[in-house]
């Protein structure tokens, strides 16, 4: 059984509710930076530019500005979740989600209502509440996108970068969603 692994960043951090659990179901936790002075935390990674220095957790110093925090940590660590991302700076969130695709992660990235997540090239299977939103955005072109258990199903269909897959409603408990390439992220609406 592999262990879960939650990486946390130093932007603003969904409710209490959603973080708190996610930490007492971690084997190890993973700090971004400076979100090593804000949780106790097995591992800190990074260019290290805006963490104190102080703490007894194992340090992994990774130089360069050619790619974020986060995804220097997607790329070393197999990443469960992934929550700190929101906040003032929509250049990082967004980066966030480009990080998960340069990093081939399956992480689920926890938001302030909100889950998002890579569809990989084995599928990805949600559980949700029927009437759940339901959003599906292509990072470039994205071929044979396949679905189901939503309102307003996919067979095959290619799609583009565009605000197509936007709004769907989940009419099932289990969504499914595969594509045969291409970046594909789905987000769903939580509770």
């Amino acid at each position: 059984m592999s262990e879960r692994i939650v990486v946390v960043g130093n932007g603003q951090w969904p409710s209490e509710r959603i973080w708190v659990e996610l930490i007492a179901n971690a084997d190890k936790v993973v700090a971004l930076d400076g979100a090593a002075d804000r949780i106790n935390c097995d591992i800190v990674i990074g260019d290290l530019d805006s963490w104190s220095g102080i703490g007894e957790q194992e340090v992994i110093k990774l130089e360069g500005q050619d790619d974020t925090d986060l995804a220097k940590a997607l790329k070393r660590f197999d990443v469960n979740d992934v929550f700190g991302i929101e906040g003032d700076r929509l250049d990082h969130r967004l980066a966030a989600f480009t990080a998960l695709f340069e990093a081939n992660s399956n992480a689920t990235i926890h938001l302030e209502g909100w889950n998002a997540r890579r569809v990989s090239a084995n599928g990805t299977k949600l559980e949700v509440e029927i009437g759940t939103n339901v959003s599906l955005f292509a990072f470039g072109k994205v071929l044979a996108i396949h679905t189901s258990g939503l309102l307003h199903p996919l067979d095959g269909d290619d799609m583009e970068t565009s605000s197509r897959g936007v709004h769907n409603e989940a009419t099932d408990n289990h969504v499914n969603i595969s594509h045969d390439s291409g970046d594909l992220l789905v987000i769903w609406q939580t509770k």
